[in-house]
């Protein structure tokens, strides 16, 4: 809290493959495991539009190389 302000929370949502699996983390914590990229990405903006609709805000990476994902749009690629 700053100056009696509550700044809000950043989630960050981390979307890599390992093995035959896709994995989303948030943090430390696994977020959820899905079939392809695109399941994987779906699921981590459902994740940052929930986090940003209570108030905090969100980031979704995806791999390779922490690529950003912009979250406010549905996305259909695998």
């Amino acid at each position: 809290m700053i100056g009696g302000i509550r700044r809000p929370l950043r989630s960050t949502f981390r979307v890599s493959g390992e093995g035959e699996a896709w994995r989303v983390r948030l943090g430390d914590t696994v977020y959820g495991e899905f079939l392809s990229r695109g399941d994987a990405i779906r699921g981590a903006c459902l994740g940052a539009r929930t986090a940003e609709a209570r108030g905090g805000k969100a980031e979704v990476l995806s791999a390779p190389g922490d690529e950003r994902m912009p979250h406010y749009e549905p996305h259909f690629a695998d």
